[in-house]
């Protein structure tokens, strides 16, 4: 005797059993497909969050002379690769303060350090005047006129740029930016295409190689042309231009 099949009624808003089987399994293989399809147009479109990388599980002790201008420093053989320049923060969003007894000082800092490509960066937990006698060549900063350059790209600040925020540009980026420029942090200029993916971003001052201040906020992480003169000063290129020579595009 063979077993009865269900008889399935059309215009019935219930399904047999072994009908139901079938279509809830297609269902969820279909969900399944639409979620990874998703998934992959999602990470197809997400912006490329950079190289940078804060490292905070250690604390690094550097070594070097202090400078304020144009924005806290210190120059150090400590990272190797010669004579290298690493601007100076709090762990939040505001440039470390340099007192004015250690300014041209051999000092020593100690924090955690943010660094991508040749940029560094230190989060500063701890600052003193350091004995023994200073490294030569620290003082020795020459200065390389570069040419005059139009560029495209975004203003924005290097401490999020070098690995404090990921990614360190856009849109995304714009309030945490407009907080770190307003704490005195320093702001650099990426070139279109180049911010994401790139190393490179060279420090943007006004064209006396002095920090803009508060006037560069409007600007900050907005799509921009300027119109400047890149300069070498020892191991940093800096984008030397007025705010009047920047064009929102």
């Amino acid at each position: 005797m063979t077993r009865r099949r269900p008889f399935f009624i059309g215009w019935s808003a219930d399904a047999p059993q072994t009908r139901r089987r079938t279509l809830l399994g297609a269902g969820l293989a279909l969900a399944a497909g639409a979620g990874g399809g998703v998934a992959a147009v999602v990470a197809a479109g997400r912006e490329p969050i950079g190289s940078g990388i804060w490292d905070t599980g250690q604390v690094r002790t550097l070594h070097g002379v202090l400078f304020a201008h144009p924005y806290p420093l210190l120059r150090t053989l400590d990272l190797g690769a010669g004579a290298r320049t690493v601007f100076l923060a709090t762990d939040g969003k505001a440039a470390a303060r340099v007192p004015p007894e250690l300014q041209g000082r051999w000092v020593r800092v100690s924090g955690t350090l943010l660094s991508r490509g040749a940029n560094a960066m230190l989060a500063v937990e701890g600052l003193a005047a350091a004995s023994g006698a200073e490294a030569s060549g620290l003082r020795d900063l020459q200065t390389t006129a570069l040419g005059e350059v139009l560029l495209t790209g975004e203003i924005l600040d290097a401490k999020c740029w070098f690995g404090a925020m990921r990614p360190g540009y856009g849109r995304t980026h714009k309030a945490c930016a407009a907080l770190c420029v307003h704490g005195g942090l320093p702001t650099a200029f990426c070139r279109a295409g180049d911010c994401g993916t790139g190393n490179e971003a060279p420090l943007f001052l006004d064209p006396n190689g002095a920090p803009h201040g508060h006037d560069v906020l409007p600007l900050v992480a907005d799509p921009v042309f300027v119109r400047g003169e890149l300069v070498r000063v020892g191991d940093v290129t800096e984008l030397r231009a007025s705010l009047d020579a920047v064009r929102r595009l």
